[in-house]
């Protein structure tokens, strides 16, 4: 049977592929090991091009699973960090196959601008003097990308055969991480998805999101409006009160599209979400996202509401209603220790909450006693965790908890709402 809609035998040769490029460039690294190459100065600008130019040798893939990690400074050396935030959307562009405007898009030749680990970005100046960004996938991309997904679910199958893990939905969390990815080649689901968010934001201020030309875009191309003056600013590079206005204003619209539209934008890493020195932001690439069922949002709300108030019990009753128990299971023990956990995170100052920390004990406390998340809580706890990567540096006293409360309020509201019709 084939292995996420590809062939087994194709998966096996990637797989071998794969092998293929880590031993190639783990000689790499012994050569220069062996040449004293490594040594003094010379060594991190060494490993830091080493390690890049394995990612993207790897595919797109693996430089999806770099550009999330690469936020997460608490988990990595920072000059690990570093190395991949250059991934972020310069991923090698001069390997984009050459740019064929289609019908319509006729004008002064594309300027590349941007690449990313599934397309690559173009600058054209249309016959009407309209500049546009042009998206258009990867060469390639299409044949390698479910590939190494495949892969990943293989990992997952395995995986879930342990005893450590048996009964963890660990299949069910990998296919929906994979399906999140692979829909990332449908350039048409994007283009729907950014004018959403256009729509969502439209009266946040200092919000841009670029607008989409439908007419001109397709399921290969995607044309927007062109944003000018992009730069990767360092939180130096601003205002203090412009660096929290910034901060304040992503968490804002952030907190909008998971509580009250129910859309999770995992891949907002330095390369699509864009600081300004004035504190506005621009949000980019609406293809890493995930739509919350109605009840899973409903809950992540209510979640996340009871925890800014410090009821451990309200919160271990939402989740207990979310997981799934296994046989042997320890509710009392589980309802113990996230009212502990809650209780211990209530009272902390915006700055010592960290949200990576409160999601792995999160996780723990139901491993150890029996209860596995719904996958549908990972998401959004995936996105905060990379925005909450992006945005520490440049306003580490951000309140997660405080920022959330308004929308959150409006998101439960507008539940009891709906309920209030629905029993009349």
């Amino acid at each position: 049977m084939a292995v996420g809609n590809v062939s087994p035998g194709a998966v096996v040769l990637r797989f071998a592929r794969l092998l293929v490029v880590l031993g190639r460039r783990s000689t790499l690294v012994a050569w220069w090991a062996a040449t004293g190459r490594l040594r003094g100065r010379r060594a991190g600008p060494a490993l830091e091009s080493w390690l890049v130019g394995t990612v993207v040798e790897l595919g797109a893939a693996f430089v999806k699973a770099a550009q999330l990690l690469s936020t997460r400074a608490d988990l990595l050396p920072p000059e690990v960090c570093r190395a991949l935030a250059r991934l972020h959307d310069r991923v090698r562009p001069d390997a984009a196959a050459p740019f064929a405007a289609p019908p319509g898009l006729a004008g002064s030749p594309a300027t590349p601008v941007g690449s990313g680990s599934i397309a690559c970005v173009h600058r054209v100046r249309l016959a009407d003097g309209r500049d546009v960004a042009v998206k258009v996938r990867r060469p390639d991309v299409e044949r390698t990308l479910p590939l190494d997904l495949a892969l990943v679910e293989g990992v997952a199958g395995l995986l879930a055969r342990l005893p450590v893990l048996r009964g963890a939905p660990v299949v069910d969390i990998a296919r929906q991480l994979t399906d999140g990815i692979r829909a990332q080649l449908d350039l048409t689901r994007e283009a729907e998805l950014l004018d959403g968010f256009r729509r969502t934001t439209a009266d946040v201020p200092g919000v841009t999101v670029p607008a989409v030309d439908r007419e001109l875009s397709t399921g290969d191309v995607l044309v927007m409006e062109f944003v000018p003056d992009l730069v990767r600013l360092r939180p130096e590079d601003l205002a203090v009160a412009n660096r929290r206005r910034a901060v304040v204003t992503a968490l804002r619209v952030v907190y909008r599209m998971l509580f009250l539209d129910g859309v999770v934008h995992c891949d907002l890493h330095p390369g699509n979400l864009y600081f300004r020195e004035d504190g506005s932001i621009v949000v980019l690439d609406a293809g890493f996202t995930v739509r919350l069922s109605d009840s899973a949002r409903e809950k992540f709300a209510a979640f996340f509401y009871c925890l800014g108030r410090g009821d451990g019990p309200a919160c271990a009753d939402i989740v207990a209603s979310t997981a799934t128990a296994v046989p042997g299971a320890d509710p009392d023990g589980f309802r113990a220790g996230l009212v502990t956990l809650v209780e211990a995170n209530s009272g902390l100052r915006a700055g010592e909450f960290d949200l990576l920390s409160f999601a792995t004990a999160l996780f723990d406390i139901q491993r150890r006693h029996g209860f596995h998340a719904d996958p549908q809580f990972v998401f959004p706890i995936l996105s905060l965790m990379v925005l909450e990567g992006t945005v520490r540096a440049f306003h580490p006293e951000v309140d997660f908890q405080r920022e959330a409360r308004p929308l959150l309020v409006a998101a439960l509201f507008e539940r009891a709402m709906v309920r209030g019709g629905a029993s009349r």
